[in-house]
């Protein structure tokens, strides 16, 4: 059953095979994207823009654990996909045990020394004394489901890549829809806390049954996923599969370094009323790139498997048509933040006098990034998928850490509250730029070859 999926992916129509792969992919990471807006307008209507103020503290979090997640998911699916399109089941099998290992212990490890290190983390966040509670309150959940939320992520992945992407849609539904459920009777009706840890729990509940139900589908018989011992494992695999899995998930460590600083520097251009609107923002920024890079994992098991056949024709085919999907996706939800952007604010909070005056430059000029920002991403993705590691690291890291914290540092003193989002703007175009190059670098060669 197994060899005839993989085998369709290297004939037939190219736009129902993407259909295919990219609708469960798109609504994987809606609806695991859901889990923090809901969280966010629970919070913003529960509890009061402080609430949303706090709630953006805690986007370095997932920020670091979606990077660790992606980094071993991307990698060992990448590398399983690869070597199933060359035959080699065993090794496939191989390379996602590691990966499946290598992920849970890094979880573990990780949420064990962020309880041990105390408030450090948030700190380093930009929480100030005064929403530091609110923070503690949401965040103890987060990190003690940390390792589960890694596994999800893995998963994700590696089931997608094992032909059952409805499956993953289906659990991470159920997991989004528990924490909606959880957030209106916790935060409403049955207020635990001050509302913030009614959020927390309902996240880390949601977190934890989309975990167990993708677990059980390794119990499925249709399953092609197997368990092997350290004998066949492959030499040096480590390191392979965070070098094949760094590019796609460096966005993610960005996001942590990123959100950070924007929230320093948000308090101290604009105070709690910028703060609480970059929060926001920053919600519907984290559900574009879950989105984005939903549309390049949708990628990766088609040109994987094609890579692996050496069908180069096809493999640009797909390419175009993931690009079409992302410049239309980036360029609807910038033209809705342009619009509209005393709108997103409410959506997430009741917007203060003071909110209401330095929204409409923030959302607006937030918006402007979006377009970019997926289009960088699908080719990052993209040379990472045919093992580009240099041009594919290269890009993510100057989109990720050297422009935009370059910018972040310079543009604010000079600029003030502009330069904060100005900063984001002018990374995602300049690192689009950079994209083409790579991509026009390497089709050239390409071409030279034939």
């Amino acid at each position: 059953m197994q060899a005839v999926q993989e085998n369709a992916l290297l004939r037939g129509e190219l736009r129902g095979h993407w259909r295919r792969y990219l609708l469960p992919a798109l609504g994987g990471a809606a609806v695991t994207s859901v889990y923090s807006i809901v969280d966010t307008v629970a919070i913003g209507y529960g509890v009061g823009a402080d609430g949303v103020a706090a709630a953006a503290v805690l986007v370095p979090c997932f920020g670091l654990m979606a990077f660790l997640g992606t980094l071993f998911g991307m990698g060992g699916a990448v590398l399983l996909a690869t070597a199933r399109g060359r035959g080699r089941l065993r090794e496939g099998n191989a390379w996602f045990t590691l990966a499946f290992l290598l992920t849970a212990l890094v979880g573990v490890a990780v949420s064990a020394a962020v309880l041990l290190t105390g408030d450090l983390l948030w700190l380093l966040s930009g929480a100030d004394r005064a929403i530091l509670p609110l923070v503690r309150e949401y965040g103890l959940w987060v990190v003690l489901t940390w390792p589960c939320a890694m596994l999800s992520l893995f998963l994700s992945l590696a089931i997608r890549n094992d032909g059952a992407p409805r499956y993953v849609l289906g659990a991470v539904i159920v997991g989004g829809c528990l924490n909606i459920v959880g957030d209106w009777l916790l935060v409403f009706p049955f207020k635990v806390g001050t509302g913030m840890a009614g959020a927390g729990i309902a996240t880390a509940a949601g977190c934890l049954t989309q975990t167990l139900l993708l677990l059980g589908y390794l119990l499925r018989a249709r399953c092609g996923l197997r368990f092997l011992p350290p004998r066949a494992w492959p030499r040096g695999g480590t390191g392979r599969i965070c070098a094949v899995g760094f590019s796609t998930a460096l966005p993610h460590a960005a996001t942590a370094a990123v959100s950070a600083l924007i929230n320093v520097q948000a308090l101290r251009h604009g105070g709690v009323a910028a703060l609480s609107v970059f929060g926001a923002c920053m919600t519907v920024f984290a559900l574009f790139q879950q989105l984005a890079i939903g549309v390049a994992e949708a990628l990766q098991p088609i040109v994987s498997l094609n890579f692996g056949a050496q069908r180069r024709a096809r493999i640009r085919r797909a390419f175009w048509l993931a690009a079409r999907t992302s410049a239309l996706m980036g360029g609807a939800l910038a033209v809705a933040g342009l619009l509209f952007p005393q709108g997103v604010v409410r959506l997430f909070m009741r917007p203060t006098p003071e909110i209401v005056a330095v929204a409409p430059g923030i959302v607006r000029g937030l918006a402007c990034a979006l377009p970019p920002m997926a289009l960088t991403i699908l080719a990052a993705g993209y040379l990472q998928t045919l093992l580009r590691t240099v041009p594919s690291i290269g890009l993510a890291l100057l989109r990720s850490l050297i422009l935009s914290l370059t910018f972040l540092l310079l543009l604010p003193p000079l600029l003030g509250l502009a330069g904060v989002w100005l900063a984001i703007t002018a990374t995602e175009w300049l690192t689009l730029a950079a994209a083409a190059l790579a991509l026009l670098a390497l089709w050239g060669k390409e071409t030279a070859r034939r």
